[in-house]
């Protein structure tokens, strides 16, 4: 297929999350934010005069992009026979071509056009070069001599890489321009094809099942290697997400590639820790309600989870008291790294079957009051008062949104119901929290507190939805139910509020009035003469009444009966 008619198929469409996971990949902030105040084009034009011969960059050189080059080493680092290094870690050389590509197609000035149309071509050419041949990226070109030289994942180096790759072959903006031309553009696709080719078959295999990938790879034999001396070669719980991410977003999705993301899916689920959480600041593990963490690195052949100090190996140990406080500190050993991926996966396997056309889609899904359907509930965007938004962003819920309050402590949502008897009502609330603890709330009714710490858990993710019951009374009538934050991060986003109980309404409504008649004929009294009590229907006023056979009505209080 020649570049010219090249275009992604549209029969798949990746699921939102994953899509705005690809996107945080796209960013080339760190040189605008430095570019900041001055012309932009002219220090995109400095830029050009630091990219290295090999068409690279280096790292952290935004700030030196202010002014020109005018001597000295383009890079901190220098390649084994000598020279300066370009590379792709921490968004190096990437972001550049990303800018490049931006003010091309933005500049009027005919000379920096034809700059930044070299420079780019230049970076374009490093990339291909630097691939090695069974299609993994390595962090630097050329060689450095140690680790640096192997396939790289770390920090995401060969996924962001990856991303620009494609966005280039497909022609997505800002490579949507005459900044490179039909014959490179197709020696980028194929290189990125090569690419995922080398990602599928790194990845680990345990037992017959594919798992996850090593921040570092062989170039040639694709094996897990280390990197620093306390990055051993490993399963790594955080760069592997990246590469997830960017399969799933691929849009020929094949059965290598359904494959590779449902092995990692099913090793996140397998390998998810709850309720402890990674203080790096303080360098301990601390116990914490409903969050969701994983070690950044476990065994090659199993999951079991290790740590390391800067002697290297002799130092691996699962006691992480036993390394040093300056590594125990100075290294993210853990964190969040799967929690949106499970969340995903439904709507991963959705977007599949919505590539045959047989597909159905399933129905809305209902509200629960624990196991059983609730009676009546009240949609989370139904409120009378709140102090925050409707939403519908973030998938799962029932109806039509949910509300998300402000994140404030103090902030509220209100409903309102009626209750036909005075009593204890239990009330169903679906949320979710996808922040890292619990958050507390309150609810009331006017001046009255009907539920001082009610708390919701951490639900991992803002697309993962739980129900929880309360206990409330309430008095007979309307009442407008106050739920209130009582933290400064607000609540969590409130899907539905539903129950069982027959005697409690949504909103406002009329408790209906009955009569109870009951008939009595005494052998003194005529025919047809009945006692009745009346609560109020027919405007009488509640209370107990006689009426007579020749149609007066009596009120009866107490002993009394006077004519009505």
């Amino acid at each position: 297929m020649s570049v010219a008619s090249f275009s992604f198929a549209a029969s798949y469409a990746p699921p939102s999350t994953a899509v705005s996971k690809i996107n945080s990949y796209r960013g080339y902030s760190e040189l605008t934010d430095a570019a900041s105040g001055m012309d932009i084009d002219q220090y995109t034009y400095n830029m050009t005069t630091w990219q290295i011969a090999n068409g690279g960059f280096d790292k952290a050189h935004a700030d030196k992009y202010k002014s020109a080059y005018t001597g000295g080493a383009k890079s901190s680092w220098t390649a084994k026979g000598g020279g300066d290094l370009g590379t792709i870690d921490n968004n190096a050389t990437v972001q550049e071509m990303r800018l490049l590509a931006v003010r091309y197609k933005a500049t009027t000035n005919s000379n920096y056009k034809s700059a930044f149309k070299t420079s780019f071509n230049k970076a374009v050419n490093f990339l291909l070069t630097m691939q090695r041949s069974k299609g993994g990226l390595p962090q630097v070109w050329p060689k450095r001599g140690n680790y640096s030289d192997q396939i790289t994942l770390n920090d995401n180096a060969m996924i962001r890489a990856m991303v620009t790759m494609m966005d280039i072959a497909n022609k997505t903006s800002p490579f949507d321009s005459d900044i490179i031309d039909d014959n490179t553009r197709s020696k980028m696709k194929s290189a990125l094809d090569k690419a995922i080719d080398y990602l599928l078959k790194a990845q680990i295999v345990n037992d017959g099942k594919l798992t996850v990938w090593c921040a570092q790879h062989d170039t040639n034999s694709l094996a897990p290697v280390g990197a620093r001396a306390y990055e051993l070669a490993s399963k790594s719980g955080s760069e592997s997400a990246g590469a997830v991410w960017f399969l799933m977003n691929w849009p020929e999705q094949t059965e290598a590639i359904q494959k590779s993301i449902k092995g990692a899916i099913e090793w996140y689920k397998k390998t998810r820790v709850t309720g402890l959480y990674f203080n790096k600041k303080q360098g301990r593990f601390e116990e914490r309600e409903g969050n969701v963490l994983w070690y950044r690195f476990y065994e090659v052949n199993n999951d079991n989870y290790f740590f390391c100090d800067r002697d290297g190996a002799s130092t691996k140990t699962q006691d992480f008291t036993k390394i040093s406080e300056e590594r125990r500190t100075g290294y993210q050993w853990a964190g969040d790294y799967g929690t949106a991926l499970i969340s995903t996966e439904k709507s991963y396997l959705e977007a599949l079957a919505k590539m045959d056309d047989s597909y159905v889609p399933p129905p809305p899904p209902s509200a629960m009051c624990e196991s059983d359907t609730c009676t009546t509930y009240i949609d989370g965007v139904n409120f009378i008062d709140i102090q925050g938004v409707k939403e519908a962003n973030n998938a799962g819920f029932v109806g039509e949104g949910y509300a998300n309050v402000d994140n404030s402590t103090g902030s509220y949502v209100t409903y309102g119901v009626t209750a036909f008897k005075e009593g204890k009502y239990t009330l169903f609330i679906s949320f979710a929290n996808g922040g890292g603890s619990a958050r507390g709330y309150s609810v009331s009714a006017g001046d009255k507190t009907l539920l001082a710490d009610g708390s919701m858990e951490s639900t991992a993710a803002w697309t993962t939805w739980k129900v929880q019951s309360i206990e409330i009374e309430l008095p007979q009538g309307y009442s407008e139910l106050k739920f209130t934050s009582l933290s400064k991060d607000g609540m969590a986003n409130i899907d539905y509020i539903g129950w069982m109980s027959e005697d409690l309404k949504a909103g406002e409504v009329e408790i209906p009035r009955t009569s109870i008649e009951a008939m009595h004929t005494e052998r003194k009294t005529q025919q047809g003469n009945r006692y009745f009590v009346d609560f109020n229907r027919n405007a009488n006023g509640a209370g107990v009444y006689f009426m007579r056979g020749n149609g007066k009505t009596y009120r009866v209080n107490g002993k009394t009966i006077r004519e009505y």
